[in-house]
């Protein structure tokens, strides 16, 4: 083998060598990111959980003090298996 053979070898494996080094670099760096999306959506869900049972609270509380007042003209109607709204809620113009 020639000296221009030799280093073009030591110079591939070089470059294969760097190039490894650095894929596993980032899958390392992608795992750790991951890690923590996962625990910020834990977080979140939790969250989510805790501020839906504070709203079914407060809404538990507003329809024992209201006396469970029901508004007729807004209740759902049963039509065999459909039911429909009888006034559809406002609804905001696409920005």
């Amino acid at each position: 083998m020639t000296f221009e053979n030799e280093t073009v070898a030591v110079g591939a494996i070089s470059v294969v060598a760097v190039l490894i080094w650095s894929t596993i670099q980032i899958w390392k760096r992608m795992r750790a990111i991951d890690a923590q999306i996962t625990k910020m959506q834990k977080e979140i869900d939790i969250l989510q959980m805790h501020e839906s049972r504070r709203l079914m609270m407060d809404l538990k509380t507003n329809s024992k003090v209201e006396g469970q007042k029901i508004n007729p003209d807004n209740g759902p109607v049963e039509t065999g298996d459909v039911v429909r709204l009888i006034k559809t809620p406002p609804t905001t113009p696409a920005q």
